[in-house]
Order: structure tokens, then C-alpha cells, then sequence
């Protein structure tokens, strides 16, 4: 598939590309806004972080109806994605009393759950897979740099935190209509390339035989969430981006409270340090992607950028400079950024998932992504009740060793051909590299 095969793809991949920034826009509000909804309700770090369970508990919800909500096709399942959103943001912007707000997330967190898993099924079908994701992440980190940088401004003008949510919710309802228009037709003229094809074949590692799959996974017999969930490589790589989203959120949501706590950041100010971290993000994800992957291959790439964001992030938490870390945490971002869409590439496009559970794989990758993104950021909170907001780097760090220790355990796409070597130490290195 390619950009002008079929022709709607063109305006599909704009519209998909602008939906990115929009999650991600909607993303990185919390992080800004997260000291004024405290003032706001007089609420503490844990009861704040409540706004990161719900939104995961509608990831949730949305993974397990995923094998139905497949049926909708992408225009009902993006359509209704950006409705569920525009739900929360309705809600929110209202300044209501806190339950509802937290109710309100759960809507946010379903509807991007069907953005973030349809959007990347759709482009990991193309010829040129590595350049569009790399430009949709990449247009996810831009609007979860320019969020704070909005949030920081208006509040700084006396504009109170919750009516930042209309303009979200201005952004998304002309979002719907262009959804509902481009992807017309799409499971029709898309269907050529959403039919299984023969797999690449794993490694003997694998714990699935892609060539044989259609054998091995009649369609007929079980359907494709049993098959999903019976493939421990989805598990795998669930967990990998349950760590890696969870860091990630986790960074950004607290980062401007720990300069606040720590390094007596000014409070008007503290907030740009949030969007030099996704400024990062987005840079890492337009500029290194692309040669990561023309260069180490996906998984050497991951292992490369995963290894730089932590040393980056122990030299936050060692050197205590404010402008040395902004610094610091804007180059760890840089890191961060090209590990979700070269593990999309690697596992979609690179057929370490068969093609006919992808849909279901990545949902359910989504929905443990976006759980990881709620259960570390109050996992922070709660810590930060009684030990204070600096835990939220050793927590990063740690939540990295786990996502690293996941991925090099992955199946080595690749290595096509595995050593008859006996040498134990040379297997487990062309195991890992």
C-alpha cells in the first residue's frame, strides 16, 4: 500500500498524522495542568493521580471489546474514538466537581484507545511504514509540546486550568467530520492489504510459526482474541509498552513538580520544562526514527535509544542544576521518542505479530501502554505523598531496565539465520544483537 494507492490514502494519512498531534496534545495536558487542579480542588498528589486510573480503565474496556469493536471498520471506530473524547473534554471544561472530572477521563482514555490502535494499524500497512509512523508520533510530540507551552501561557494570564479543555475540544469536533469523510470506502479499497499474507518466519525462538499460521489458527475454530491472547510474544510486547508508557507519562506528568519541590522553579515558568521533554520527544521521533531504523534495524535501534534515555536520566537525578537538567531531560526525550513507532514497525511490519491478530495485538498493546500511563504516574503520586516528586526519576530508570529486559528477550527478527555456533556466549549475543 502506498500514499497514492489507493488514492484517499493521501488525505487518510494527513488526517491520521493530525490526529496524532491531537492525542498527543490531549496527552501532555495533565502534566501542565496537574498543580492547578490541585489548588483548584485541594486535592493531594495521590488523589490527582486518579485522573491517570480512569483513563487507563477506558483503554481497558475498549481492549477487551476489541475483537467486536473490529466489526465498526476505521471510519466508525475513528468517528467514534474522537466522540468518546469530546465527551471528557465537554465535561472537564465545565470545572465540575472532581468525580465527574475523573469519570471524564475514562471517555478520553476509550476514545484514544480506538485512535491510537486504528491510526497504527492503518499506517503500518504501507510500503514506506518507518516514514509515516516516525511523522505521526512525530505529530503526536508536537502537539504534546505545544499543550504545555498553551496550558503555561494561558494560566499564566489568569485564565483558569479547565477552560484549556475547550480548546481541545475545538481541535477535535472538525477532526470527526474529516475522519468520517476520508475514510469512506476505506474497508473496501483497503481490503487487498488487511487480508493475512505469509508472514516472515521467527526464529526458532518463536513461540508462534508465522508461515504456518493459517494452519496452525483456524479462524473458524477460535476467534482472534483467543489467538491473540494464546500468542505470548503480544504479551511480551504489551508489557514492554505497559514500562515504556508508563516512564514516559510518568516523566512528563511530574517532571514540572519535581523542579517545583526541588529546584524552587518559578511556578509561571516550570511548565516549559514539560514541553522541552515532549519538544524532545518529537525530535527524537521526526529525526532519529527514520535513521535508527535505515541504519541499526528496529530492535538495535530500541536497545541504542533505550540505553541513552537512562544514562541522560541518571544525570538528572545526579547533578542538581536546573538548567543543566531542563537540558538534560530535553535530550533524554530526544531518546524516548523513536522507541513506540520502531517497536510498531517491528512488530507489524516486520511480522513479529501475524497480520491477521494485529489489529487485537495492538490493542491490546494500546490498552496495557495506556494502563502503564495511569498506574506509574499514581504510583509516583502515592510515593510522593511521604518520600517527595524526585522518585519519579528512579522510577523511570527502573520501569527502562524492565522495558529492556523485555525487548532484547523478544524473538531477533532480524537475524535470519540463527549460529550452529556451541559457543553459549556468541548465541545469546546474536540473540540479543
Amino acid at each position: 500500500m502506498s500514499i497514492s494507492n489507493p488514492p484517499q490514502n493521501k488525505l487518510r494519512v494527513i488526517v491520521t498524522i493530525s490526529l496524532g498531534f491531537c492525542i498527543g496534545f490531549n496527552d501532555a495536558a495533565p502534566g501542565a495542568l496537574l498543580p492547578h487542579m490541585e489548588d483548584y480542588y485541594n486535592i493531594s498528589y495521590s488523589i490527582a493521580s486518579l485522573i491517570w486510573v480512569s483513563s487507563a480503565m477506558g483503554f481497558v474496556f475498549v481492549a477487551c471489546l476489541s475483537h467486536k469493536i473490529e466489526g465498526l471498520g476505521k471510519k466508525n471506530s475513528l468517528s467514534l474514538g474522537c466522540a468518546l473524547t469530546i465527551i471528557c473534554y465537554i465535561i472537564v471544561s465545565t470545572g465540575t466537581k472532581y468525580p465527574a472530572i475523573v469519570v471524564a477521563y475514562f471517555f478520553a482514555g476509550a476514545g484514544n484507545a480506538l485512535l491510537v490502535a486504528q491510526c497504527n494499524i492503518f499506517i503500518s500497512r504501507f510500503d514506506k511504514v518507518s516514514t509515516y509512523l516516525s511523522f505521526f508520533h512525530g505529530s503526536y510530540g508536537t502537539g504534546a509540546t505545544i499543550s504545555p507551552l498553551v496550558a503555561t501561557t494561558a494560566i499564566a494570564r489568569g485564565v483558569k486550568w479547565h477552560y484549556f479543555y475547550l480548546i481541545l475540544m475545538g481541535i477535535m469536533i472538525p477532526h470527526m467530520l474529516t475522519v468520517y469523510y476520508s475514510f469512506r470506502g476505506s474497508e473496501k479499497d483497503l481490503k487487498p492489504w488487511d487480508k493475512d499474507q505469509t508472514d516472515k518466519s521467527k526464529d526458532n525462538t518463536s513461540s508462534v510459526d508465522t508461515e504456518n499460521d493459517s494452519e496452525k489458527f483456524p479462524p473458524k475454530e477460535q476467534s482472534l482474541m483467543i489467538l491473540a491472547l494464546k500468542d505470548p510474544i503480544t504479551w511480551q510486547i504489551a508489557f514492554f509498552v505497559l514500562f515504556y508508557q508508563g516512564a514516559e507519562v510518568a516523566m512528563g506528568g511530574w517532571i514540572v513538580s519535581f523542579f517545583l519541590d526541588y529546584r524552587n522553579a518559578n511556578p509561571k515558568y516550570a511548565g516549559y520544562t514539560a514541553s522541552g521533554f515532549w519538544g524532545g520527544l518529537t525530535i527524537g521521533r521526526l529525526c532519529l526514527t527514520i535513521p535508527l531504523h535505515k541504519a541499526l534495524g528496529a530492535r538495535k535501534g530500541v536497545i541504542i535509544a533505550s540505553i541513552a534515555s537512562m544514562i541522560l536520566v541518571s544525570l538528572v537525578w545526579i547533578i542538581p542544576h536546573i538548567i543543566v537538567e531542563a537540558v538534560l531531560i530535553a535530550l533524554a526525550g530526544i531518546f524516548i521518542g523513536p522507541n513506540y513507532p520502531l517497536l510498531v514497525t517491528y512488530t507489524a511490519h516486520d511480522g513479529l505479530i501475524p497480520r491477521k491478530i494485529q489489529v487485537v495485538a495492538l490493542t491490546i498493546m494500546s490498552a496495557f501502554g495506556n494502563s502503564g500511563g495511569a498506574i506509574f504516574p499514581f504510583v509516583v503520586g502515592l510515593i510522593s505523598q511521604t518520600a517527595g516528586t524526585y522518585v519519579v526519576l528512579p522510577v523511570f530508570i527502573g520501569l527502562y531496565i524492565l522495558m529492556f529486559f523485555i525487548w532484547i528477550s523478544l524473538p531477533n527478527m532480524e537475524r535470519r539465520s540463527s549460529s550452529k555456533s556451541n559457543n553459549m556466549l556468541q548465541r545469546i549475543w546474536e540473540r540479543i544483537w
